[in-house]
């Protein structure tokens, strides 16, 4: 499962996540993160056994999960595979395949939109 969590000022230097990895048997990987004094956001993947229940604890500590449920589309008539979205992709979501067409991996996609932007023919869009 791929995820935001967003944390309030007051909670920052709280050490919540280390002490819900502790506590319970997952994974737990950082993609991405933008934290500061004021706040901040993490984009993680984690996976496991008690997924749930780890959700639960840091909830109850202040931190908001929202889960990413967004998914690429490829518009096949508009695009002309000419990869303009694969060097921007920061996760590897969108790559060249052996046919030379653009290949989109939603398991990858953390819905980020650099792709989107980049797109000349407008051809992909982010659907939740």
């Amino acid at each position: 499962m791929r995820a935001w969590l967003k944390f309030s000022p007051d909670i920052v230097n709280k050490a919540i996540i280390s002490d819900a990895m502790k506590k319970y048997n997952i994974n737990f990987n950082i993609l991405k993160a933008d934290i500061t004094p004021k706040g901040g956001k993490m984009l993680i993947e984690i996976d496991g056994e008690q997924v749930e229940e780890f959700i639960e604890y840091i909830e109850k500590r202040g931190i908001y999960v929202d889960p990413v449920k967004k998914v690429l589309k490829k518009d096949e008539e508009k695009c002309v595979d000419c990869g303009a979205c694969v060097s921007l992709c920061p996760v590897k979501a969108i790559c060249i395949k052996e046919d030379w067409s653009v290949g989109i991996d939603n398991q990858l996609c953390i819905g980020c939109g650099f792709c989107t932007g980049s797109c000349p023919m407008k051809a992909i869009t982010i659907m939740e």
